[in-house]
């Protein structure tokens, strides 16, 4: 498992970065905050999720370990891919989405693109115990 990355990043591109780490380029794919702090030809460091299926790795990067464990946390509903995950996490600060979830302001949640009404509400249920618990 891939926990983070810091090494020289070598490109940044709309929807990922290259991080090169010991030689080895690792393309991760971040949301629009993550990538506009990782500058090419200079350090860059994120906390990442390495996901692994049976035809497909990827890394999904983060600035903080709290995005990273609220994204891991989105991707355990059914529905929730790592891109909507992903898109989730970048639209607001985790507090604001935390607050949203506990709230049940569903509204929050389908104003992010891949999600609507009836997957909002699906993240409203059966997150608002977890986010509570864990805040």
């Amino acid at each position: 498992m891939i926990a983070s990355l810091t090494g020289k990043v070598a490109t940044v591109r709309a929807d990922s970065a290259v991080i090169v780490v010991g030689g080895v380029g690792y393309k991760v794919f971040a949301g629009p905050s993550t990538l506009a702090s990782l500058l090419p030809g200079a350090e860059g460091t994120v906390w990442t999720h390495h996901l692994v299926r049976e035809d497909l790795q990827a890394l999904y990067g983060f600035r903080t370990e709290d995005e990273l464990g609220f994204f891991e946390l989105l991707i355990t509903v059914t529905g929730v891919g790592p891109k909507v995950g992903l898109a989730i996490v970048s639209s607001r600060p985790v507090a604001d989405l935390q607050l949203a979830i506990m709230q049940g302001d569903e509204a929050v949640l389908t104003a992010v693109s891949g999600v609507g009404k009836r997957l909002a509400g699906r993240i409203v249920l059966e997150l608002k115990e977890k986010v509570a618990a864990a805040g």
